[in-house]
């Protein structure tokens, strides 16, 4: 005879269930960080300490907590246990000397394609593999070659700020930066340059949309439950997995031209899908991987390098006497009808500073994160395996004690004296060790670039709608609240 529950039966199942959730989603990862030795904030069901401040503001919360707690102390990311540490010490414990148990990032999306086989969610000799083969990609040898794309967006990102200027308009300089940066990465990792202002307005709305997985259901399903995330996000209105889908199709669409291409010896020009596709000898990517690491530097390099760009031109608007100075080694250096080309970017050494300062006050990646392989002490902390490390990269840089007055915005804390005084720790908007950004100098390239050609035409200035300060929050990256406006003067 089958048993059927009753009512009261079922009731004391669903309790029962809810209790084994509740016990095993929220108080066993908080005891787990208590064991520790961590202080932690009492956290809430479901999100954790996620919602201890407004999820905009969470660079906020980490100073708030920063000074509360300390340089380490433990927090829940909805379930997730985590170990903040912002101590320099830990860190290169972490990043570098103890690499091996913190090899991997915390798979937060896993099980997305074509997510799951990038660069950054892949793991352990799948990683050191794919990374091997793509370094030689950002040599400066490969990004001298697809210095003319990046040279091409420039001077449309120009031909726009002096359009307006010319017109009086108004513009976002973020947005408008975006587009500069869209138009790089869609040149040179999707191998498409936009050939109608209709193509354009949906590619750049579907890389956008990558970005719109705001804290709430969508991404504790995005995170714990991915299948169920693949088939519920489109029909909550979300855009996430429509644009994955459409951007996917694009780039596998470029990819058999471009084999078909090689195969019948026709020349393909020198972009950095090319290389993806040719490099390796032996152990080359195929073309599923090849369409991964193409979504993931469109998804790491588009906004960041959007936002570097705006907040840069924001921080010489505001600081005249910065701006005037890198005007005048751009001067010293460059003559305004000498074509830009690797080398003398690159010579620019308060640019670069500028640069450095920036990504300080404003890092894009304001918060990283690594999984822990086995349970270990590093100088007297001790980390679990069941438990995430997350790197609070904006309290770090604007800890008082490792960056004077940290509001200020002072590119001379960069020069090669202060520099060497500091531990490489205390700075990471790339990231530190073997997992640093493997984009790096493409970022740097771009911005530098961007700038020339911006103050070579026109001086920055504060305008009545320019944000002073300006106002920020947190997305899946560190962004300006209300777009960043300055005004144009032409020179």
């Amino acid at each position: 005879m089958n048993w059927i529950p009753s009512a009261s039966q079922i009731v004391q199942l669903i309790i029962v269930g809810l209790v084994w959730y509740l016990y095993k989603s929220w108080i066993r990862p908080y005891r787990l960080l208590k064991k520790l030795g961590l202080k932690v904030p009492f956290p809430k069901p479901i999100f954790g300490n996620l919602l201890d401040c407004h999820p905009s503001i969470q660079h906020l919360g980490q100073l708030k907590n920063q000074e509360k707690y300390g340089r380490v102390y433990g927090s829940l990311f909805f379930s997730i246990p985590t170990i903040l540490i912002g101590e320099p010490d830990l860190l290169k414990s972490v990043c570098v000397k103890d690499f091996s148990n913190f090899s991997d990032r915390y798979p937060l999306v896993d099980g997305i394609e074509p997510f799951d086989k990038t660069l950054l969610e892949l793991k352990g000799t799948d990683w050191k593999r794919v990374r091997n083969i793509l370094l030689p990609t950002f040599s400066a040898s490969k990004l001298k070659a697809i210095m003319p794309f990046i040279d091409r967006a420039g001077d449309r990102l120009v031909a726009t700020i002096l359009k307006a200027d010319e017109e009086g308009q108004s513009i976002d300089l973020w947005r408008t930066c975006g587009k500069f940066t869209m138009e790089v990465i869609l040149a040179t990792a999707f191998g498409i340059e936009f050939e109608s202002k209709e193509q354009e307005k949906k590619l750049t709305n579907a890389a956008r949309a990558l970005f719109d997985t705001s804290p709430g259901p969508l991404q504790f399903l995005l995170i714990f439950a991915p299948p169920l995330f693949r088939v519920l996000e489109p029909k909550l209105g979300g855009q996430f997995m429509n644009s994955t889908h459409y951007l996917m199709k694009t780039c596998k669409q470029v990819i058999k031209e471009r084999r078909r291409n090689m195969a019948e010896g026709i020349a393909c020009r020198r972009d950095i899908l090319q290389q993806m596709l040719e490099a390796g000898d032996s152990d080359k990517l195929n073309d599923q991987e090849v369409v991964s690491q193409a979504l993931i530097f469109l998804a790491a390099g588009y906004e960041t390098t959007a936002n570097t760009l705006a907040f840069a031109t924001h921080s010489l608007a505001t600081n005249p006497e910065i701006q005037q100075r890198v005007f005048d080694e751009i001067s010293d250096k460059l003559s305004e009808n000498d074509s830009l080309d690797y080398d003398s970017v690159g010579d620019l050494p308060y640019l670069e500073m500028v640069i450095a300062e920036t990504l300080r006050m404003y890092p894009p990646i304001f918060l990283a994160n690594r999984s822990i392989k086995e349970d270990m002490e590093i100088d007297g902390l001790q980390v679990s395996k069941e438990a995430m490390i997350g790197i609070p990269v904006y309290a770090i840089h604007h800890n008082p004690k490792i960056w004077p007055e940290p509001e200020q915005f002072r590119p001379e804390r960069f020069t090669s004296e202060e520099k060497s005084k500091r531990d490489p720790c205390t700075y990471l908007p790339f990231g530190n060790g073997p997992r640093n950004c493997i984009g790096m100098r493409l970022a740097m390239l771009e911005v530098k670039l961007a700038i020339v050609k911006i103050l070579q035409k026109v001086e920055l200035i504060v305008t009545k709608e320019t944000d002073v300060p300006l106002q920020l929050k947190c997305g899946s990256t560190l962004s300006p609240a209300n777009g960043v406006y300055v005004g144009f003067r032409k020179r």
